[in-house]
C-alpha cells in the first residue's frame, strides 16, 4: 500500500527554535509522554467508575455489558464479512433460512456457496449440491469394470466445498482432489466454511489443488498417458502404484525421461520420482465467474481431457444453470451437444431449488458406461444446441 501521501519532510519536530519565556512552544505540541500520562489518568477514572456502578446497580451494569456482549456477537454472525478475490469481492455474512442459520458466499451478484451453522455443518444447503450425488449411481457398473465403486473423485471448483463436505463423511472410502484456482477462497473456506474442521477429519483423503482446472485436468491427461505407454515390466520407480497418491497435486518437477531418469542438462539438480497419476471415478465441476460458467471448462478439449483423466466406465458431472428465469437454456443445450462430441451417453438432471435460486440448475451427466441415473429427462436430436470449441474463443483460464 501506498504511504499516503505523507512527504518524508512533513508532520516532524520543527528546525525553530523554543519561544520566549512564558510563551508558547516553538513546536505548538505536547510531548508523548504527557499524553500517555493523560490516557493512563481517564483509564483509571473510568475503571473506578465502574467499580461505583457495578457496587450501586450491580445487576443493571451486568445486563448492559451482556446486551454489548451479545450485540457484538450478533454483528459477528449477521455483518459482512470482505474479502478480495481475484474475482472482486466476496462477501461472507449469515441468513436465517427456514429456522436455520445459513452462512453464505456471495460472489458476483450470486451465491456462490453455503453452508449450515452447528451440527449439520456437512449437509448441502442447495439442492444442486445434493444433486452431485448422482455421480455414486455408477457404482455397480465401476463395480463391474474394477471391482470397486466410485473412489476416486475430482472436484472442479471449492467455493465453499459444500459438495466435498457432503461426500467425504458420507463416504469413508471416498478419495477427493478439489481444484480451485483463487487462493482466497480456499481461505475464506478454510476460516468460514468449516474446510479446518474437514481436513482434520478427513486427512490423506482430501487433496486441496491451488490451480486452474483446465491446466490441470490437461497436466493430469499428460501423466496418465506417459504412465500407460510404458511396457510391462519397464514399471519406472517415478511412477509407484500408491493408493493413496491417487490425487496428489502436480509438483513442479521437470519432465523425465522414458526410462524414470531426469534429463541429462537437468542430472546436476536435485529430481524426486512423482506419484503415479490415477484416473478418477468421478470428476464433478462446478466453476463459475460470478454468474457465468467457465467456457474453458466447457469445450470439446475440455471435455476431452476430462475423458483422459476419467475410468473407464467413469462419469463426469457438470452444473449447467439456466438464464432469463429459466426460459433460455441456451448454455444448457450447446454443453449437452459439446458432451455427446465425446462421451457415448449424456443425461440431463433438472435439480428442483424452490428456496435459493432464481434460475432453473441442472446437472449434465457424460459417461460412457452403461450406468443410469434417477430423475432424469429425454430429449432428442432438436433439442441439442451447437458444440463449443477453444477455436470459437470461448476458452479463458478456468
Amino acid at each position: 500500500m501506498g504511504n499516503g501521501g505523507i512527504s518524508p519532510y512533513s508532520g516532524g519536530s520543527g528546525s525553530g527554535g523554543s519561544g520566549g519565556a512564558g510563551g508558547p512552544s516553538g513546536s505548538g505540541g505536547r510531548s508523548p509522554l504527557e499524553a500517555m500520562y493523560t490516557i493512563i489518568a481517564v483509564a483509571i477514572v473510568l475503571v473506578f467508575a465502574l467499580i461505583v456502578e457495578l457496587w450501586k446497580y450491580p445487576w443493571q451494569v451486568w445486563a448492559f455489558f451482556a446486551g454489548i456482549g451479545i450485540l457484538g456477537y450478533l454483528c459477528m454472525r449477521f455483518w459482512p464479512h470482505m474479502v478480495k478475490t481475484a474475482q472482486g469481492r466476496a462477501f461472507i455474512y449469515t441468513v436465517l433460512v427456514e429456522g436455520k442459520l445459513v452462512r453464505v458466499l456471495r460472489l458476483g451478484g450470486v451465491y456462490q456457496s453455503a453452508t449450515n451453522l452447528g451440527l449439520h455443518w456437512a449437509e448441502p444447503v442447495f439442492a444442486y449440491h445434493r444433486a452431485f450425488d448422482a455421480v455414486f449411481e455408477a457404482d455397480r457398473e465401476l463395480a463391474a469394470r474394477t471391482g470397486h465403486g466410485v473412489r476416486r473423485v475430482l472436484a472442479l471448483g471449492g467455493g465453499g466445498f459444500a459438495w466435498p463436505k457432503h461426500a467425504l463423511l458420507a463416504r469413508p472410502d471416498l478419495i477427493m482432489g478439489v481444484v480451485e484456482i483463487d487462493p482466497k477462497v480456499i481461505e475464506c473456506a478454510e476460516g468460514w466454511f468449516y474446510v479446518e474442521r474437514l481436513k482434520k477429519i478427513a486427512g490423506k483423503r482430501l487433496h486441496i489443488i491451488e490451480g486452474d482446472g483446465r491446466a490441470y485436468l490437461e497436466e493430469r491427461a499428460e501423466r496418465i498417458a506417459q504412465a500407460e505407454r510404458v511396457l510391462p515390466g519397464e514399471i519406472p520407480g517415478e511412477l509407484p502404484s500408491a493408493e493413496g497418491s491417487s490425487v496428489e497435486e502436480p509438483s513442479a518437477v521437470s519432465s523425465v525421461g522414458s526410462n524414470g531418469a531426469p534429463p541429462a542438462s537437468e542430472s546436476s539438480k536435485e529430481w524426486k520420482p512423482r506419484p503415479r497419476a490415477h484416473r478418477f471415478d468421478a470428476i464433478v465441476n462446478d466453476t463459475f465467474t460470478g454468474k457465468e460458467p467457465v467456457r474453458a471448462l466447457a469445450t470439446v478439449e475440455a471435455a476431452r481431457a476430462v475423458q483422459s483423466c476419467l475410468t473407464p466406465g467413469g462419469v463426469y458431472a457438470i452444473n449447467v444453470v439456466s438464464c432469463d428465469d429459466g426460459r433460455d437454456l441456451t448454455f444448457l443445450r450447446d454443453e449437452v451437444a459439446t458432451l455427446k462430441q465425446v462421451f457415448t451417453y449424456v443425461y440431463v438432471l433438472p435439480v428442483d431449488e424452490p428456496v435459493w435460486a432464481g434460475e432453473d440448475n441442472y446437472i449434465v451427466l457424460a459417461t460412457d458406461g452403461m450406468a443410469f441415473f434417477d430423475g432424469t429427462i429425454p430429449y432428442d436430436d432438436d433439442f441439442l444446441g451447437t458444440p463449443l470449441c477453444d477455436a470459437d474463443g470461448a476458452a479463458v483460464s478456468g
